[in-house]
């Protein structure tokens, strides 16, 4: 789901492409020109080579879901090392303070990162599907300094010789920086940085915030926009915003894409559309399948007592009587079977409600009656017609009739 009413940028940044230019400040300028935006702000990507020490505990972490123990061991060899801080990737992506509203903070405060000259920086975490954070100890704490390497230029080369060559294995690939100066920052709080606004792919090592400024002085200008997204006061003005960047973004060789609320919204519904039909096919079936188990039932239970009935017959009973005792029967019946439904339906609801609920962090279980309800008249009218049915086509022959075709 979209963090913001509107996010604009290049097909690259929505397609998950490296690119050297996303979005650029003219077009951001266009935009809000056009636009009436109650919150707007640009994220800006760093495009500089940048690595965050960090324990090599941490890093072991993110590599051992790639990498055998005997590959991690040599991975991390070949990695430099400070103690036992390792030179670990990173994605920082910095932020306008008018988008640090947007962020939701887990622990501490950052308010430090809106401050001018700061060197505050926070630690986006992953948080699952019910906001709860897994593996707190995978992160640096609050107060914490942390070093961030940034670099001018990054080569690789073997390391047993100090020259990479095509023959070089890549087990002996190493990383050689140029240009080289490490920053240090205090984590002044660890955020949920929305997957809407963030870089939208993730990978070894922390993922970190820093305000424009600081992201700009400490990495010598290479904070470059990424995305620009904005907020808008009310209804009206959202649907001329969509209606105007939907002609901005018109032809396939657009150099520009947005998301929108509408457009998730819409995205989602028919996302939801695919459960309902789904489950409502699903349902469908099931429900035939126990009205022709309810139907032969009942057409077996009253062929299988044919002698019964002529019997009964036989020692007086009249036709009336018969038909009348037969469609209470196929009542009885109807109505037990929904009064089965309905306690089936309150015993197993909340279970597979609490599994469905666990499975997709869209649902929520919600009892209902209505199925039950709308069951009563089609399980009634069939244990009133079964019957009935049957019963006039067993009445064109004789009581005798009747009993020697039992026999």
């Amino acid at each position: 789901m979209t963090c913001a009413d509107f996010i604009v940028s290049t097909p690259d940044y929505f397609r998950y492409n490296p690119a050297d230019e996303f979005i650029t400040p003219e077009q951001i300028e266009e935009i809000a020109a056009n636009t009436k935006a109650s919150l707007s702000g640009t994220g800006y990507a760093v495009r500089k080579p940048a690595y965050l020490w960090m324990t090599e505990d941490a890093l072991r972490q993110d590599y051992a879901r790639y990498e055998s123990a005997e590959q991690l061991d040599s991975h991390m060899s070949r990695l430099e090392h400070r103690g036992n801080m390792v030179m670990g990737d990173t994605r920082i992506e910095a932020l306008d303070n008018s988008l640090f509203d947007k962020l939701q903070v887990f622990d501490g405060d950052i308010s430090p990162m809106l401050e001018p000259d700061n060197n505050a920086i926070a630690i986006a975490v992953s948080l699952d599907d019910y906001g709860n954070l897994p593996n707190l100890e995978y992160y640096p704490k609050v107060g914490d300094t942390i070093t961030v390497t940034y670099a001018d230029d990054v080569k690789y080369i073997d390391s047993r010789t100090g020259e990479l060559t095509e023959d070089t294995p890549e087990e002996y690939f190493q990383a050689k920086l140029y240009g080289a100066r490490d920053v240090e920052y205090t984590v002044c709080a660890l955020v949920e940085l929305p997957n809407s606004m963030s870089y939208r792919y993730g990978g070894i090592g922390y993922d970190v915030v820093l305000s424009v400024d600081t992201a700009q002085r400490d990495s010598g200008g290479a904070a470059i926009p990424m995305l620009y997204l904005f907020d808008t006061a009310d209804e009206v003005d959202e649907a001329e915003a969509e209606q105007y960047l939907s002609k901005l973004t018109a032809g396939e060789f657009s150099p520009l894409m947005y998301e929108s609320k509408a457009t998730a919204r819409s995205e989602f519904a028919q996302f939801r559309q695919m459960f309902l039909l789904i489950g409502g096919i699903l349902c469908a079936i099931i429900g035939l399948v126990g009205l022709l188990n309810f139907f032969n039932a009942m057409m077996t239970g009253i062929l299988s007592r044919r002698r019964e009935f002529a019997v009964l017959q036989a020692v007086g009973m009249t036709n009336r009587q018969l038909k009348t005792m037969l469609i209470y029967e196929g009542l009885f019946y109807a109505m037990s079977s929904v009064a089965a439904a309905f306690i089936l339906s309150l015993a197993v609801g909340p279970l597979a409600g609490k599994m469905l609920g666990s499975m997709f962090w869209f649902f929520e279980y919600r009892f209902t009656i209505l199925p039950v309800l709308l069951t009563i008249p089609v399980f009634l009218l069939l244990g009133w017609l079964i019957p009935c049915m049957m019963y006039d086509n067993a009445a064109k022959c004789s009581v005798v009739e009747q009993l020697r075709d039992a026999q």
